[in-house]
């Protein structure tokens, strides 16, 4: 759960810790953790003198319980212990246990699994086997359907599928198991012959309604050229719940709303009465909210023209989330082809789609095509762009684009108990591997919420500063609206370091609720190169870049824009800033930010959608400034964020030959880099003593770095 960053990461709880843990207190911090992290290392202890016992979460396993005359048998997932167990073998009892004797206390292991609440086992009617799904230890990306005898045995595969079968159950006469695949996309009833192998699926061929029914339908155009556009669809019926048509790729954003893309027209079936619907499409369009009246039986037809505000893309920018998932555990599956589609629907030009483990298996790597290029589904009007997410989760996890040859492996580092449970490689080892292939690389979903990671554990991004000292990240990347990720990226720009932040959601598009595609993305301006995967990626590597979850931000200085320079004489002197915002949804505030300090507020008047400033700024040290907006949480809506965000990257201004430099910025890097090597100290999993040299240097090195930029500063 990223909104409690400090309980998401590995960590050893020691004597020196002051938030170690004990008895029902260790069990509650396991009952919030996300189901595959629940392998930390606790200790439990005694009172004084007691030896400490090395504690860790015990998986669920399923139990077999053996026959009773009037009880039958079951099959069940359970956790033996009340959430922990010693650190070494469990002992299994070797007699079968019999329903109402001993009862679960007394029954025989025979799988242990890891298990995203799918593998629902099934036991036969003759209680000699039981059909479960898995992805078989990780074999597979996705789950499959296995049998294997109650009494323990090997499991045998009896689907290979290259998508999801889940939650089986045997017929009445074991001839037959009944199944969800997600074939196609949305989940769907199946049948599968026990001895055989016939597939059959089973088609709701009519519908029967409780309540008179009507059918809306719904064509979205561009309201400029008439032609039809895709759009989201957010769809009230006269009951007040969310309908979609039988087919739609329907999910719940990750502020709730529910939500569906189509490609320009749809059809649903719908209660009789007034249905209201909100048509959005991206940041660039007005959001058109109607409604209509649908008669019992009747068919009602509709309209939508969609109205652009604005058009980035003549202007030079381009727009696209830097963090998407196609596949990654969901009830659902995705292919590239509807992943562009519902792309397009949210009006931006460029697909990043990450390849990332889940546990051990590595989701959609099949998509990866060596060269550095766009892939082969990229059309004219959308780049589909396939990289990877690299998942450390001590250092962060990463993103990484365009690499020529082949994905970084292993996909982590700092797993306890398994043999990459080493800090050694570095992500900065990491990032130069890929960087040798030609990627543009950044850290991801770093610093959620408000306060300053240096206050609490550095967050998700905890090497950042290391390798923004370094020069082994281009950039840092925001996932929501939030204000903690200033703390560092103010530091790194005070001081010169040129990284550049981004935007990406990390919508896991595969599950039913999961943010938005494009709800935080990255507009890169490439000029008359006009949309193109190369120059996307270099404009955003040398920060010609901003963000936004919604508002649209423009400024310059002088003429120059975010990621270019103005020079100033020796003494400073004045600069022209020149500025406009534009935005869906109202403003609560826009303002200048330099050297990491608010010089301008600029009101805002009217609806507050939109506004042009230019003032003049003096300026007598070399930094930077850029543009801010926000928004208020109450009126972020039909946005899929906390609030409305947007902010510029810096446009750098160099009085003389000043460098830029700030002290207690590169005192802020220098207690970050003791604060990350403490950590380290701690770390159970080094290997070898040349291993924690080696990435202590790098620490030592980046710390250098800013302890001579504190000795250069004014």
């Amino acid at each position: 759960d990223r909104r409690r960053p400090d309980l998401r990461r590995p960590r050893l709880l020691t004597r020196r810790d002051p938030r170690r843990l004990c008895g029902d207190h260790a069990e509650r911090l396991l009952q919030r953790l996300h189901p595959v992290d629940r392998r930390w290392p606790l200790e439990r202890r005694g009172g004084r003198g007691h030896t400490r016992q090395r504690l860790r979460p015990q998986p669920p396993v399923l139990r077999a319980v053996g026959h009773a005359p009037d009880a039958g048998l079951a099959a069940r997932r359970e956790r033996a212990a009340p959430g922990l167990e010693p650190e070494h073998p469990a002992r299994v009892r070797s007699r079968a246990a019999r329903a109402g004797a001993g009862g679960i206390d007394d029954a025989t292991a025979v799988l242990r699994e890891q298990t995203l609440y799918r593998t629902r086992p099934d036991v036969a009617s003759d209680g000699r086997r039981f059909v479960y799904s898995s992805t078989g230890g990780a074999a597979d990306q996705f789950s499959n359907l296995y049998v294997q005898p109650t009494a323990g045995g090997e499991p045998y595969k009896i689907t290979f599928f290259q998508h999801d079968a889940f939650h089986p159950r045997w017929s009445p006469d074991d001839e037959w198991i009944a199944f969800i695949t997600n074939e196609g996309g949305l989940p769907q009833l199946a049948l599968l012959e026990t001895h055989g192998g016939a597939l059959r699926t089973v088609t709701i061929e009519r519908r029967r309604w409780k309540r008179p029914m009507g059918v809306l339908s719904v064509a979205t155009r561009d309201a400029a050229t008439g032609a039809a556009t895709g759009a989201r669809i957010h769809l009230t019926a006269s009951d007040g719940k969310f309908y979609a048509p039988a087919d739609a790729y329907a999910r719940v954003g990750g502020q709730g709303d529910h939500v569906f893309h189509h490609t320009g027209r749809f059809t649903v079936e719908v209660p009789a009465g007034l249905t209201e619907l909100t048509v959005v499409k991206g940041f660039e369009y007005w959001p058109e909210e109607v409604s209509v009246e649908v008669g019992p039986g009747a068919v009602a037809e509709l309209t939508v023209d969609l109205r652009r505000m604005t058009d980035m893309a003549a202007k030079g920018w381009y727009s696209g989330s830097t963090h998407v998932h196609m596949n990654y555990g969901g009830n659902l599956h995705n292919t590239l082809e509807n992943l562009v589609m519902m792309s397009a629907a949210e009006d931006q030009d460029v697909v990043n789609e990450q390849v990332a483990n889940k546990d051990n298996r590595i989701l959609d790597y099949q998509f990866f095509v060596p060269g550095g290029g766009p892939h082969p589904a990229s059309t004219p009007e959308h780049l589909v762009v396939v990289g990877q997410e690299y998942r450390p989760p001590f250092y962060g996890h990463v993103f990484m684009f365009g690499m020529r040859d082949h994905l970084i492996s292993p996909f982590t580092m700092g797993y306890e108990g398994t043999a990459i449970e080493s800090l050694y490689p570095s992500n900065t080892d990491m990032f130069r591997k890929a960087k040798a292939q030609g990627a543009t690389v950044a850290y991801v979903h770093a610093f959620g919420g408000e306060a300053d990671p240096l206050d609490g554990n550095l967050g998700g991004g905890k090497g950042f500063l290391v390798d923004a000292a370094l020069g082994t990240t281009d950039g840092i990347e925001w996932s929501d609206a939030a204000r903690a990720g200033f703390f560092p990226v103010y530091a790194a720009w005070n001081n010169g370091l040129r990284v550049t932040a981004t935007g990406g959601e990390d919508s896991i598009s595969n599950l039913h609720r999961s943010k938005i595609v494009g709800s935080v993305r990255t507009y890169v301006h490439t000029g008359v190169r006009g949309l193109d995967m190369d120059a996307w990626f270099e404009g955003l590597r040398e920060g010609r870049a901003f963000v936004s979850s919604g508002p649209l931000v423009e400024l310059t200085a002088n003429g120059r824009m975010a990621g270019e320079t103005v020079a100033l004489p020796a003494g400073g002197g004045s600069v022209a800033l020149a500025g406009r915002v534009e935005s869906i949804t109202p403003l609560e505030r826009v303002f200048v930010v330099c050297r990491g300090e608010e010089r301008a507020d600029i009101p805002l008047r009217g609806d507050r959608r939109s506004v042009a400033f230019d003032i003049e700024l003096g300026i007598d040290r070399s930094g930077w400034c850029h543009l801010r907006a926000e928004g208020h949480p109450n009126e972020r809506a039909p946005l899929d964020v906390s609030y409305a965000q947007a902010f510029t990257n810096p446009i750098w201004i160099t009085v003389g030959d000043q460098p830029v430099r700030d002290a207690a910025s590169a005192e802020y890097g220098m207690r970050w880099i003791d604060r990350l090597r403490a950590m380290a100290e701690e770390w159970p999993g080094w290997r070898s003593e040349r291993e924690r040299q080696h990435v202590f240097a790098q620490f030592d090195e980046a710390r250098a770095i800013y302890a001579g930029i504190a000795a250069e500063a004014p």
